[in-house]
């Protein structure tokens, strides 16, 4: 049997449009005509009803074409399918923003995929301060929501940064004036701010007025202070004038009025604007064994770089940090004599410190962690040295400790997450318990008010630091005990746990002589759904005994209140 090759001309398929678009522009077997706004384009059923699924459907249809072979197309137009033509027998088109919008009516018209396709990535990739406003009116009309929302976040930094013009504003529609107050990142702006460029807005136009309560529906009353919410926003005339914008600056007012409450009392008139979470790293014990850091550091381009974002204050180790309500909790201190139960509260949309009620129990080395909406605070080291296992909660809305299930052994050091999602488990795991390192997994169920005991880990380690972040968790730092002589291995095995039981496991690197404590400061993520480790980076602190935790930027550096 002679053998037998299949060849392929590479070329054919560019000549063959070639040879389609000279017919075309000698009008040469043309067999039907396109109308658009009354100018006609000839044109070849085979290369349309291969390129368009609106075509394809004509022509094969009951109906088919008309007899007089003119296609009337509404909502086209000529411009537009002018150069959409171009684009199906060349695969090649010249957009600008001129005509970007004309283009992108005639493909979604005719169903050309990818004329669309290249469309929309012009105006994603051409987006800029000089014509976010036009990108955005395109986007409303005939754009999909991911770009509508960028180009209002992109008018939202860039319009609203120039003082405020009313005839600035005059260009706005109230759609667009919507979508850009709607932006969830508006870091260079405050609330009132943007209170106020509303209000000058709806004053501009009497027609307006009957639009206050769908327009200022996207002002985030609540991040407001109270004081200029009472001075500036209560006496405003469209708040005393419509009902709903009235009921709206009421509600700040009353959560305002509920300061220990507010982590409970979160809704999205509460989110800070901002679209980003970043891992944070507080306090700790550094390579010194009398050094104590009392920097905040903050994890930028997805954990790969590392900046310093402020200072406690005053420096602290062996506490706890929870994020709750978009709120960071700073939980006990291990830095002053005799040990401290107190608890501060960060307020990221302000800058401000609260002190909250402190712990039952004077605890060290213990873990803290959001869960629903209380906080608890899980076993740990005693005044007199000892271990416990005692374990309380904190409920916001009554600020207060209450003390609950105990943890199953009496341990310090350990760590924990609440994996996203489905943030209904607590994970301490790991820990130092009867003079060894603890390999132990457990989880939480809140609603049974019980501990579950899951498979142990492979590794073990104590004074490490875990956090969820998106569909990743982070596990930074920590140590162990070598009790393998330097000869047997220099590298212990990675492993992971099952997915289903959403906990986590990492490295351990190991240099060494017998029973010597060593840093770990490799920063690794875990990534559930391809059940893979990833070293990120080699974190610029070196400590132990810190807490870490995910918080949404802006965030203004901070000073933790020393008493």
């Amino acid at each position: 049997m002679e053998p037998e090759l299949e060849l392929e001309a590479e070329s054919h398929a560019r000549t063959l449009l070639d040879s389609a678009s000279a017919l075309r522009g000698q009008q040469l077997l043309c067999d039907v005509t396109l109308d658009a706004q009354g100018q006609a384009f000839p044109a070849h059923k085979l290369i349309l009803a291969s390129a368009s699924g609106y075509c394809r459907v004509l022509f094969l249809g009951t109906s088919g074409t008309p007899d007089d072979g003119v296609v009337k197309l509404k909502d086209v137009s000529a411009r537009g399918l002018g150069l959409l033509l171009d684009f199906i027998y060349t695969g090649k088109v010249r957009l600008s923003l001129a005509t970007v919008e004309d283009t992108l009516r005639a493909a979604q018209t005719l169903l050309v995929r990818d004329a669309i396709k290249l469309c929309l990535q012009f105006l994603d990739e051409t987006l800029g301060p000089e014509n976010c406003l036009e990108v955005l009116r395109i986007a409303q009309k005939l754009g999909p929501g991911e770009l509508r929302q960028k180009a209002a976040s992109c008018l939202a930094r860039s319009a609203l940064s120039l003082p405020r013009d009313p005839e600035w504003l005059l260009r706005l529609d109230g759609d667009t004036l919507c979508e850009t107050l709607r932006a969830g990142n508006l870091p260079a702006h405050t609330e009132l701010e943007l209170f106020q460029y509303a209000v000058a807005w709806l004053s501009r136009e009497v027609g307006r007025k009957k639009d206050a309560c769908h327009v200022l529906g996207h002002i985030r009353f609540p991040l407001i202070p109270m004081e200029e919410l009472r001075a500036h926003v209560q006496e405003a005339p469209v708040v005393k004038t419509d009902s709903e914008c009235f009921r709206l600056v009421q509600e700040a007012l009353s959560y305002h009025c509920q300061p220990y409450a507010q982590p409970a009392l979160q809704s999205p008139r509460t989110q800070v604007r901002a679209d980003v979470q970043h891992l944070l790293v507080l306090g700790g014990r550094t390579g010194d064994d009398d050094g104590v850091c009392g920097h905040m550091w903050v994890a930028e381009s997805g954990g790969s770089e590392w900046r310093k974002l402020g200072e406690l204050g005053r420096p602290v180790y062996n506490h706890c940090v929870a994020v709750l309500g978009g709120f960071v909790f700073i939980i006990g201190d291990d830095n002053r004599c005799p040990l401290c139960p107190q608890v501060f509260r960060f307020d990221p949309r302000n800058g401000s410190w609260l002190q909250v009620s402190g712990m039952l129990h004077k605890r060290t080395r213990f873990h803290a962690e959001a869960l629903a909406d209380s906080i608890f605070s899980v076993a740990g080291g005693t005044l007199l040295g000892t271990l416990t296992n005692t374990v309380e909660e904190y409920q916001p809305m009554e600020n207060k400790w209450n003390l609950c299930a105990p943890f199953p052994v009496a341990v310090a050091d350990h760590a924990g997450v609440v994996p996203h999602p489905p943030n209904c488990f607590l994970f301490p795991k790991g820990g130092f318990s009867a003079g060894k390192v603890l390999n132990e997994l457990h989880s939480y169920l809140p609603r049974l008010k019980r501990w579950v005991v899951n498979s142990p880990m492979v590794c073990a380690r104590c004074d490490h630091g875990m956090a969820a972040l998106h569909e990743s968790i982070f596990c930074v730092g920590g140590r162990t005990l070598n009790s393998v002589s330097q000869s047997t291995a220099n590298v212990m095995a990675t492993n992971t746990l099952p997915r289903s039981q959403g906990a986590s496991l990492t490295r351990l690197f190991c240099a060494l002589q017998l029973q010597e404590w060593v840093h770990v400061n490799e920063t690794e993520c875990y990534c559930p759904l391809a059940d893979q480790w990833t070293t990120l980076t080699v974190s610029p602190f070196e400590c132990c005994q810190f807490s870490v935790g995910t918080c949404a930027t802006p965030m203004e550096k901070g000073v933790c209140p020393t008493d």
